[in-house]
């Protein structure tokens, strides 16, 4: 039998976890804030995130942009996302030179985005989320 050098440290952990307690009186949800969220899921920008909050947010290589991306294949104002008073998202292709993919489709109008959509700019590939907050109040 293996031993664990780690052993006792590992315990001391487990017995300093404090534990959250629910007696049932109150039920703890998740709900959805509205924002958007692009987070980065390549190599060399894994796990960056941006957050889409404003009604028009554009997204490319040029500093003038609310999201710059530093990508070579991004055009400097390559797509815009949108969104609107129900807070349905929408990304749109600017005409870039190498186009914006949603879910590996070629986007050739604005197209709603879906919670965990996959958007590819360039050499980019991101991932749409709707930011989510507990409520504890229920």
């Amino acid at each position: 039998m293996l031993s664990c050098p780690n052993q006792h440290r590992r315990q001391k952990m487990k017995e300093d976890t404090i534990i959250r307690e629910n007696p049932g009186k109150k039920k703890i949800i998740s709900f959805l804030t509205g924002r958007g969220v692009i987070t980065t899921l390549s190599s060399d920008k894994l796990g960056k995130s941006y957050i889409i909050d404003r009604e028009s947010v554009l997204i490319g290589r040029d500093p003038s942009c609310d999201i710059c991306i530093d990508d070579p294949l991004i055009s400097k104002v390559h797509s815009r996302f949108t969104v609107e008073e129900d807070k349905i998202f929408r990304i749109e292709d600017l005409g870039s030179t190498n186009g914006t993919f949603l879910n590996k489709k070629k986007l050739s109008k604005p197209s709603q985005l879906h919670y965990s959509d996959r958007i590819v700019l360039g050499g980019t590939i991101f991932r749409f989320f709707i930011e989510e907050a507990l409520d504890k109040t229920m």
